[in-house]
C-alpha cells in the first residue's frame, strides 16, 4: 500500500458530471482502491468516472513499482559505479589532494595580484557542485573616487575604465580631483541623475574628465596650460588617440 497518490486536474472532466453526493462517494472509492480496501457502492455515473481515474492510478502504481525495483537493484550493486576503479570521493593524485592549493610556495589567493577577481567557496558542497561566488575587490583610491561620483551605476565597468586611465599615465589623485569637480558642478547646476554621465563614460577613452583637470586661470586667448600639454603628451605616448578639437 502506498502512502500517497496523485490526483490530476484532468479528472475534472468526469467529476463535473457528478453531483456533490456522487463526488463524495467517488473520493471514498479512490482512497479505498489505493489503500486496497473494499470499494463503496456506486451508481452508473460514479462508476464511469471512477473507471477513468482507476486507469490512471494503475499506470502510476506501475511506474512507482518500476522505480522501486531499479533502486533495489542499484542498492544490491553497491550504488553508483566507481570511476577508474577508485572511490568517487577519493581525490588523491600524484601525492597531492585535489583541494590542496599550494603551488610554488604560495597559496592560490596569494598568487593572485591585487584588485583582480577572487573566487571564494561557501562550503565543500559548493566545491563539489562547481558553483563559485565571485567577489570583486577594489583599491581604496577607487572606492574614494566612487563614493564621490554623483551617479552610482555599473561599478565594475567604472573600475575597468579607471584602471585603463591609470595605465595611460594619469594618477589616482588626478582622477579623483576630476570626479570631485564634476560632482560639484552637478550639485551646483542641480543636474538630474539621468543626465549625469556614467562613471565608466566619464573616465572613458575619450577622456571627458580632462575638462575638469584644466587650471581655472587659463589665459583669455584660449591657449593650453603646461599641465594640459603634459596630459596630452602622456596620452600620445601611451598610444591613446586624442581629439584635439575637444580642447
Amino acid at each position: 500500500m502506498r502512502d500517497s497518490f496523485v490526483l490530476y486536474t484532468s479528472y475534472i472532466e468526469q467529476i463535473s458530471l457528478l453531483d456533490n453526493e456522487q463526488r463524495g462517494v467517488l473520493l471514498t472509492a479512490i482512497y479505498s482502491y489505493v489503500m486496497e480496501n473494499e470499494l463503496p457502492d456506486m451508481d452508473g455515473m460514479t462508476k464511469m468516472a471512477f473507471s477513468f481515474i482507476k486507469s490512471q492510478l494503475d499506470k502510476d502504481l506501475k511506474k512507482y513499482e518500476e522505480v522501486c525495483r531499479k533502486r533495489r537493484e542499484a542498492g544490491k550493486a553497491g550504488g553508483r559505479p566507481k570511476a577508474n576503479g577508485f572511490p568517487e570521493k577519493q581525490t588523491k593524485a600524484n601525492g597531492f589532494s585535489e583541494k590542496q592549493t599550494k603551488a610554488n610556495g604560495f597559496s592560490e589567493k596569494q598568487s593572485k595580484p591585487d584588485n583582480e577577481y577572487e573566487y571564494e567557496y561557501d562550503n565543500e558542497n559548493d566545491l563539489e557542485k562547481n558553483t563559485k561566488k565571485a567577489k570583486r575587490t577594489y583599491t581604496c583610491a577607487f572606492e574614494a573616487l566612487w563614493n564621490a561620483y554623483p551617479r552610482k551605476k555599473d561599478k565594475a565597468l567604472a573600475y575597468k575604465a579607471y584602471r585603463a586611465r591609470l595605465n595611460d599615465g594619469f594618477s589616482e589623485d588626478e582622477l579623483e580631483t576630476a570626479v570631485k569637480r564634476y560632482a560639484d558642478e552637478c550639485r551646483r547646476q542641480r543636474t538630474e541623475e539621468r543626465y549625469i554621465k556614467h562613471c565608466s563614460t566619464f573616465l572613458g577613452v575619450n577622456t571627458p574628465f580632462m575638462d575638469y583637470l584644466r587650471k581655472d586661470d587659463q589665459n583669455d586667448t584660449g591657449g593650453k596650460t603646461g599641465a594640459d600639454e603634459g596630459y596630452i603628451q602622456r596620452l600620445v605616448e601611451s598610444g591613446v588617440r586624442v581629439d584635439f578639437d575637444g580642447f
